[in-house]
């Protein structure tokens, strides 16, 4: 998961809005971030390791221009600038190559040297061989196994392109005089942005000013919308094609209170992604809702953090428990997903046992994550999944808790609103359909 964001208008200067946009793309990758414009006469690039309102972005002067693109990245320094046959141009891109050696060898053979290891690299000197930057990008999702969002900016134009099976969301948003595309469209909400439409699975396109034109739209007979998205990844306040991610959430709580009704005083929440699945079930099971955990405001993600080490660290530093609400209550938790279970079973249930909680009953709002994800930087090898080695209850027993339900395949499609058919289920099935 990384987050894109691309700005171009009729006005003199985007900088702000490309500064915003991708800053409220924060979520989606904290390692790094970056920002790059085209002023007219040339296309300036400015990078660091860190957080988007970090120092180093305090003074963007000098950054102006009439169109960007902007990075928040989880794994590699984004945008990334390369020089080619169609001119300079910068690169951002959000997704996974499954094949990347193999494109890596064949490359390398043919001459190519690398700088980095990085799939940014591979995706932008794919699409370097075209004849022009839309026949680049046929040419990349050619070669390439995988999935893929990016913004490109060229002298000539800003170009947006999602792969044809849609794994990875990219949505478009327009304001007089100007037009924006974004990994998610809460980038849009505080800048004056509305949504215009989805970029559509397969679909490249060339974006100039305040107008855009869809070149080239690449078929495929599937869709796999990514799942984990409406779960856990997207902001609340985004529209994931088409579809709220607050009232995606809401819906998993609700299904999941129907589905595995329990006792209890009150219903809470890890947060933050698991406040949503954390109000339906309440809404539904007419259980209180109240605060049993909070995050710590400074804390980030653990999640997505990219190595299992700085995972465990965030995971243990970023709840603090509110004991006046725990002590001698019955409690259900929801969270959005159990990954190898030493959060709930270290961190979670220890501090709720050391302030005298009476019961923990566990839902989570999707089915146990048995399988690794080929599509996104967060990719997991089976081993350190504890669903591909432990029943439900084996895993509740591990970690220690009274009860534990998941949240099924038909409850999380039908939350969503579209054909399990159209959704990738595969971290949950073991099964891959490309």
């Amino acid at each position: 998961m990384c987050g894109n964001f691309a700005v171009s208008s009729t006005d003199a200067n985007i900088i702000d809005d490309l500064f915003l946009g991708t800053f409220y793309l924060q979520h989606r990758g904290q390692k790094y971030c970056g920002l790059s414009v085209y002023d007219g006469t040339q296309i300036k690039i400015r990078t660091h390791k860190g957080l988007v309102r970090d120092r180093s972005f305090s003074d963007l002067t000098g950054m102006g221009g009439f169109m960007g693109i902007g990075s928040t990245s989880l794994k590699d320094c984004q945008p990334l600038k390369l020089d080619s046959k169609m001119g300079e141009f910068t690169i951002c891109f959000s997704g996974n190559i499954i094949n990347r050696e193999e494109i890596v060898d064949d490359l390398k053979k043919r001459g190519h040297s690398f700088y980095t290891d990085s799939d940014i690299e591979i995706i932008a000197k794919l699409i370097a061989q075209g004849n022009n930057f839309v026949d680049g990008i046929e040419n990349m999702a050619g070669k390439i196994r995988g999935s893929y969002a990016l913004v490109l900016l060229s002298k000539n134009a800003l170009y947006a392109a999602r792969d044809k099976y849609g794994f990875r969301p990219l949505v478009m948003g327009i304001r007089e005089g100007s037009i924006a595309v974004s990994s998610e469209s809460c980038a849009f909400c505080n800048t004056g942005f509305i949504i215009l439409r989805d970029v559509e699975p397969g679909e490249i396109l060339e974006i100039k000013k305040d107008k855009y034109e869809t070149k080239k739209v690449i078929h495929s007979d599937i869709k796999q919308y990514c799942s984990f998205e409406w779960v856990y990844t997207a902001n609340v306040t985004s529209i994931i094609d088409g579809s709220p991610v607050d009232c995606v959430r809401r819906n998993i709580g609700a299904a999941l209170a129907k589905r595995y009704p329990v006792d209890a005083d009150i219903v809470a929440a890890v947060p933050n992604s698991g406040i949503g699945h954390a109000i339906g079930y309440s809404q539904e099971s007419k259980i209180p809702f109240d605060n049993v955990f909070i995050k710590y405001d400074y804390a980030s993600r653990s999640y997505t953090q990219p190595t299992q080490e700085e995972r465990d660290r965030e995971a243990k530093i970023k709840l603090i428990p509110v004991s006046c609400k725990i002590k001698g209550r019955k409690v259900v938790i929801c969270d959005d997903s159990i990954v190898r279970g030493t959060q709930f079973k270290n961190d979670l249930v220890v501090k709720l046992r050391r302030n005298g909680i009476s019961e923990i009953h566990a839902r989570i709002a999707c089915p146990p994550l048995k399988a690794p994800c080929l599509y996104g930087v967060a990719t997991r090898s089976k081993n350190e999944l504890i669903a591909a080695e432990k029943t439900v209850e084996e895993i509740r027993k591990y970690i220690g808790i009274d009860s534990l339900a998941y949240a099924t395949i038909e409850d999380v499609a039908e939350a969503i609103g579209k054909p399990i058919k159209d959704l990738c289920l595969s971290c949950w099935t073991d099964q891959y359909k490309v």
